[in-house]
């Protein structure tokens, strides 16, 4: 063999060696992959097998328990037993004009379903009392129905309830009565129907008046004054008025809410206001108000006695006359019979009209006015020239 043939017989050799390790390496990672499947498998199955032992023993537990609070197993019997018990608490709770009917039984596989419709007449408290009793108690029943009617012809509220009843079919024929008390019912009668009571069952919940008025009250020192509070109810319902631990000098009008303060000196304080609407349930609303006491406002000025005639009226400019270094105005005023000579700068008052000599020329005297400016021409009297203006 020579040396070509040689290297050709180990490279053919190494090939087929690296295929044959290739080859065993596979199937070592397929029999791995395959047994931690297996594996996988099995606990999950473990798993699964353990869940369904726990479910097993929470329905053995669950169906113990249905069995305690279930009536009896004899229809016959356990419709006469609960309704036997209803007509108790019905006259525990004074139900008026009450009648309990039975209706048809549908059976099932694991249990028969008794169906019971109750009707009568008390009031509201009562009917939720009875209501809360019904529910507190553990068996195996429920409201399926309840209307709730103001009664047309007696006081109170008709009631209209059908009830469902589940007899299982393993529970003993003499079963007992339930002890417990349903653990989703509050226990407390109170706590359960206060929320129902405490509203309107037939209109939207009533809403709590609201304060629309200022904040801060200025009243005088050494008066007695009246301040009317603007409380607003959504509902138009009619609103009663009183003070939170109220300052000695200070009332309210319960029907109006007027407030009235009197205080001889000054100082601040605050006050409480409680508002309560007529809506059912009553509603209210508390509003603390600053009342500040100020001294009263300075006495206005004296007002001008009105003039019984107004000499700007028959006042005229009757001669504009030039002089060395200004000119002059010369303004009659008929009325008194005297002529007045201004020159720039002059302040006069005639009649209802005070003003100013602004500047005279060859036609005309401007007099200044407040914020305003009039033109005076020859002939024009000093009334219609301010009139033209304003």
């Amino acid at each position: 063999m020579n040396q070509r043939e040689r290297v050709l017989a180990i490279l053919v050799g190494g090939l087929f060696v690296l295929g044959l390790g290739q080859w065993g390496f596979t199937k070592y990672k397929t029999a791995i992959k395959q047994r931690r499947s297996q594996y996988e498998s099995l606990q999950e199955r473990q798993v699964q097998l353990a869940e369904k032992r726990n479910q097993g023993a929470l329905a053995d537990r669950q169906m113990g328990e249905y069995l305690v609070r279930s009536v009896s197993s004899d229809v016959e019997r356990a419709r006469s037993d609960y309704q036997s018990w209803l007509f108790d608490v019905v006259e525990n709770h004074n139900i008026q004009d009450a009648k309990i009917e039975s209706g048809r039984t549908e059976p099932g596989d694991l249990y028969q379903k008794m169906t019971f419709l109750l009707t009568g007449r008390a009031e509201a408290p009562k009917i939720f009392d009875f209501v809360h009793e019904i529910q507190s108690k553990d068996y195996l029943h429920r409201i399926r129905e309840f209307d709730l009617k103001p009664s047309k012809t007696e006081s109170g509220f008709t009631i209209s309830m059908t009830i469902e009843v589940a007899s299982l079919r393993n529970a003993p024929v003499d079963a007992k009565t339930p002890e417990t008390k349903a653990w989703r019912v509050d226990p407390d009668s109170l706590a359960y129907s206060d929320p129902i009571l405490n509203r309107n069952l037939f209109e939207p919940p009533n809403r709590a008046p609201t304060y629309d008025g200022s904040k801060t009250i200025e009243v005088t020192k050494g008066r007695s004054e009246s301040v009317s509070l603007v409380f607003k109810d959504a509902e138009q319902h009619r609103l009663s008025y009183e003070l939170v631990d109220p300052p000695e000098n200070i009332s309210i009008d319960q029907r109006s809410g007027t407030l009235r303060v009197s205080s001889e000196e000054l100082t601040e304080f605050d006050v409480t206001v409680r508002a309560t609407d007529s809506g059912y349930p009553k509603r209210t609303v508390e509003e603390t108000l600053l009342v500040k006491v100020v001294d009263p406002p300075p006495p206005p000025p004296p007002e001008k006695p009105p003039l019984e005639f107004d000499d700007a009226k028959q006042t005229y400019l009757t001669g504009l006359v030039q002089g060395a270094d200004d000119w002059t105005a010369w303004m009659n005023v008929r009325t008194r019979g005297t002529t007045l000579k201004l020159r720039v700068g002059d302040e006069f008052e005639i009649g209802s009209v005070r003003g100013v000599v602004d500047s005279i020329d060859a036609d005309s005297v401007k007099i200044k006015i407040g914020d305003k400016t009039i033109t005076l021409t020859s002939g024009g009297t000093l009334k219609s020239a301010v009139d033209s203006v304003e």
